[in-house]
């Protein structure tokens, strides 16, 4: 008897079997990889819509629907879980037609830990873990200069594992030294509660707090502590003065959030007014289709921004319509205990602001176009002058940079780095445990080159136009043996780039090609180099760091 493989269900088949109850559904292409992701209140109602003919569709939904070959779908037991579930699997699949925050992983936030003595800290992501945290922020460096003026006003311990003694932080007058009973308990929460004070906005409020400890110190003759109080109401004031400005005379919090795109990048920026004063901002890109509206693009960032921001005022007003948000301001109730709206004001004095927030997204997204203009002209010039320094007589766009990283042939680790057209492209980072013995630097080369050039042979990773790979003529044999014993990628360039000299071999030439440090070739391969080289220990660290755990 023959075994006829059964034909896949067509998806439109299966929108007539989805329940009408709130969910996530999930639309995939013919390799199976996710391009879209949205909730309904009802997915049998919102999926059917989708394989409909006719009615007035925007472009960028008639190129997703012909891409749509199988569908999956979550139910969940409401808008809300729908509204947060799809939110952490676009951050997760970051499917291509959905609207979504460029590196939005790398938005950080400033944590306070939930510990007897609570730390200040950045984090990566906001956890259930009992700890406080804000943001996330648009700017790791702004987060960090926040943290250091922060713990010069009110410094908190830095110490992971409090030690009897007081060790190093202590006696260079950046910590407090709770661990041996240098501060008490009180004095300390009164930092703790100063900080999330001024995070959330109300540094005035701080400011007359110190004014008036430090008159009581003062009146009490304890002028070592009045003294203490007035350098930190000096510093606070001075930094206040620098990053605020008042734009209502009420007491007023709410955030401003408006949004300028382009074809393919959105930019939004967020004023945050606490107590009637501008106090800070947020500048975020998204990554969008050219048949995006704002509105649809605002509303977008909205809901992946809120899902996890901790702090959130009672009005929220923006520069374009996004539609009814109210699942969005029901989990924003929730969270906070009060009523949250959002709001487009038509005139008067928040429409004036939120002007000024769609000025600024508008400066923004032209500076990062000309950023990007020109990063792709300097990227392309060092690809130009890489392709025609090696007489590749094609351009050299897909590079593959391979390196090794043991310490005395143990936990011996192997990796591939891929630059596209002279820019990381991390979904072609690879990682390889080597399953030899490691000791010996060329086994470890050629077993890392064959398994990756495998992947190449079966399809699973495109052909690179070269190979760069830190080291010399041995390493070089070595990773062509690789490539010729998985018969795969016989035909590309390998070159081993030594740093000390710049001479450089390769497997199609006996003449050694010279790069002259300074010349734009050789800066894209140090570029590669130095990418493949950070990988390949930081991959290693962490094998290490996992076997002495599990040890």
């Amino acid at each position: 008897m023959t075994d006829m493989k059964q034909p896949m269900e067509s998806p439109a088949a299966k929108v007539k079997r989805l329940p009408s109850r709130p969910g996530v559904y999930i639309f995939k292409d013919r390799n199976g990889r996710i391009i879209y992701i949205g909730k309904a209140k009802s997915l049998k109602n919102r999926v059917s819509s989708y394989f409909v003919s006719g009615g007035d569709v925007s472009e960028k939904t008639m190129l997703l629907k012909s891409a749509i070959r199988d569908l999956d779908f979550i139910i969940t037991a409401n808008e809300l879980e729908a509204l947060l579930l799809e939110s952490t699997l676009i951050k997760k699949h970051q499917p291509f037609y959905n609207i979504r925050l460029k590196d939005d992983t790398g938005y950080p936030f400033i944590k306070i830990s939930a510990e007897e003595f609570p730390r200040l800290l950045l984090a990566r992501r906001a956890e259930n873990d009992g700890g406080k945290y804000f943001g996330p922020y648009s700017s790791s460096a702004e987060v960090r200069e926040t943290i250091r003026f922060l713990q010069r006003v009110f410094p908190l311990r830095r110490c992971t594992k409090m030690k009897p003694s007081p060790c190093m932080y202590h006696h260079i007058e950046k910590c407090p030294g709770p661990c041996s009973g240098k501060v008490s308990a009180g004095e300390y929460a009164a930092s703790v509660t100063a900080i999330n004070m001024f995070l959330q906005g109300r540094a005035a409020e701080i400011l007359r707090g110190l004014e008036a400890e430090m008159k009581l110190a003062a009146a009490e003759k304890h002028f070592e502590k009045a003294a203490v109080l007035r350098d930190r109401r000096a510093a606070l004031k001075s930094i206040v003065e620098q990053r605020q400005t008042v734009v209502f005379t009420d007491d007023v919090d709410m955030d401003v959030a408006a949004v300028k795109k382009s074809e393919k990048l959105a930019c939004v920026v967020i004023l945050y007014v606490r107590a009637g004063t501008l106090n800070g901002h947020g500048v975020f890109f998204l990554e969008v289709q050219s048949g995006d509206e704002e509105g649809e693009t605002l509303r977008a960032f909205l809901e992946q921004y809120y899902a996890e921001a901790s702090t959130v005022p009672g009005s929220i007003f923006l520069s374009h319509d996004v539609g009814a948000m109210d699942s969005m301001e029901e989990l924003l109730g929730g969270r906070t205990g009060r009523r949250v709206h959002f709001f487009t004001p038509k005139k008067g004095k928040k429409k004036e602001i939120v002007n000024i927030a769609f000025e600024n997204a508008e400066r923004r997204l032209e500076d990062e176009l000309k950023k990007q203009k020109l990063d792709r002209e300097q990227r392309r010039a060092l690809t130009v002058a890489l392709s025609e320094r090696l007489g590749a007589g094609k351009m050299i766009k897909r590079i593959v940079g391979f390196d090794i990283s043991t310490i005395q042939g143990t936990n011996t680790v192997g990796v591939a780095v891929t630059f596209t057209e002279g820019r990381p492209e991390k979904d072609g980072y690879r990682k390889f445990i080597i399953r030899g013995s490691g000791r010996d630097d060329f086994s470890s080369m050629r077993e890392t080159v064959m398994r990756y050039f495998a992947r190449v042979r079966d399809g699973l990773e495109p052909q690179p136009d070269l190979v760069l790979i830190d080291g010399g003529k041995g390493q070089v044999t070595a990773a062509a043996e690789g490539a010729k014993k998985a018969a795969a990628g016989t035909e590309t360039k390998i070159i081993g780039y030594a740093k000390k000299t710049g001479v450089s071999h390769s497997n199609y030439s006996s003449i050694p090609i010279i790069f002259s440090e300074e010349e734009p070739a050789s800066r894209l391969v140090q570029r590669v180099i130095a990418e493949t080289h950070r990988f390949a220990v930081t991959f290693h660290r962490k094998k290490r760091g996992k076997e002495m755990i599990e040890s």
